[in-house]
């Protein structure tokens, strides 16, 4: 056992000698062509909140003249098929997730050829879903740091029941470091945790632009929803996902099925001009959102079959954010939906969890735009909560318009 910790310290000291020197050697280059950035994703590709992170970062970063863009992934064989403006992609191998440190070596290695390195943070900072990774992803940023590079950790959120060593870790980084925190609930409690600055900023998927009229599964998508409303219908988007069952062990996939077939017949029985467009948004495993979405709609009754669309999958966040600008109201499980919605003005609610909801409606002063799982598992609820949000939907529309561009410069913040 002690033979093991001398040799972890010796490879520690090596390694931050390692990234010491390639810093001296970057600091002496001469002659150096462009701008370089390496993104780190928060997950697998899949999710288009991820998606939408990584495509407007990038985007926004083209536009500053960046013209070497990286993305590093944890895993092997790992393809972003929408993020065209990656130059290089660096596949580490999966015995990183053990601490190699081969890989944590060659990490630095490509590390040290950018100039700036942006972990996006979402919501992976507080060790909710995972403290291995969490820690692992903050090691990534202070290691990039010690090379030298402009290290930032993107606009992210933060529960209010942090892992203590997420909290310890993070108060660690380099004092080069910047962190970014994506609403004002999340930034609050990062101060109060880490005694450090935090920036306050905005998500930065709300730069996401939407798709060009060139795509045809957005331009069909919404071609469905005018013509919906050229009837005299009211059109509500509707995201469904499995991620409240972890808080909720007493429910299980089917529970969760249920709850939204039934809200939304029940919704239609009150307001039958209503149409539904159901929106995936993260396509990743068994119980995915498109899984969801293709079951609630067989379990609905088939007179309501004419009223009632799936986005086709796959699709780009960029063509979602396209398709979300027609509609009168969106309800939805994924936060990024909701930023997509925000970003087109158009109004928004959504099932609270990690509290990440109330910060993001905290930057449009929107309250009471939320539900709770449990809350809404009881009989009758959901559908009560839609019905009260339909009602007033103006008044949220304008509110959102008065607010965007003041959140889009906060977005800006991230990238500056």
């Amino acid at each position: 056992m002690q033979k093991s910790i001398i040799k972890e310290q010796i490879l520690s000291q090596l390694l931050d000698t390692y990234a010491n020197t390639l810093k001296v050697l970057k600091q002496n280059t001469v002659g150096n062509k462009s701008a370089s950035a390496l993104f780190l994703p928060p997950d697998d590709p899949g999710s288009l909140g991820d998606e939408a992170m990584l495509a407007a970062g990038m985007k926004r970063l083209a536009e500053q003249g960046i013209k070497r863009i990286g993305i590093v992934n944890l895993k092997s064989n790992v393809r972003w098929e929408n993020l065209d403006l990656v130059t290089e992609t660096i596949n580490l191998r999966g015995h990183f997730a053990y601490h190699s440190w081969k890989d944590r070596f060659r990490f630095v290695q490509m590390v040290s050829r950018y100039d700036r390195f942006y972990c996006i943070g979402a919501d992976v900072m507080d060790g909710f879903y995972s403290e291995s990774r969490t820690l692992r992803f903050i090691e990534l940023v202070a290691l990039a740091a010690k090379t030298g590079a402009s290290a930032t950790i993107l606009g992210f959120s933060f529960n209010e029941q942090p892992t203590p060593n997420s909290v310890q870790a993070l108060a660690n980084l380099p004092a080069s470091v910047r962190l970014c925190s994506r609403d004002p609930v999340s930034h609050q409690r990062l101060t109060h945790h880490l005694q450090r600055r935090v920036d306050l900023v905005a998500d930065v998927a709300f730069l996401l632009e939407p798709a060009q009229e060139d795509s045809e599964l957005a331009i069909g998508v919404s071609k469905w929803v005018r013509q919906q409303q050229e009837l005299g219908r009211l059109v509500v988007g509707v995201n469904a996902n499995s991620l409240h069952l972890k808080s909720l062990p007493q429910f299980g996939f089917d529970d969760l099925i249920r709850l939204y077939a039934d809200a939304l017949v029940e919704l239609f029985s009150s307001h039958p001009t209503i149409s539904f467009l159901m929106i995936p948004h993260d396509f990743r495993g068994k119980e995915s959102d498109v899984s969801l979405a293709s079951t609630i709609l067989e379990r609905l009754p088939i007179h309501m079959n004419s009223y009632c669309m799936k986005v086709p999958t796959p699709c780009s966040a960029a063509e979602i954010k396209f398709m979300c600008a027609d509609l009168d109201l969106v309800f939805t499980g994924r936060m990024h939906l909701a930023i997509a919605c925000l970003g087109q003005g158009v109004p928004v609610a959504g099932v609270t969890y990690q509290g990440k909801f109330e910060g993001l409606f905290n930057h449009f002063a929107l309250q009471g735009m939320t539900i709770a799982p449990e809350k809404a598992f009881q009989p009758g609820a959901l559908a009560n909560f839609l019905a009260a949000i339909i009602a007033k939907r103006e008044d949220i529309r304008q509110q959102i318009q008065s607010r965007l561009e003041n959140v889009k410069t906060l977005a800006a913040l991230n990238l500056m």
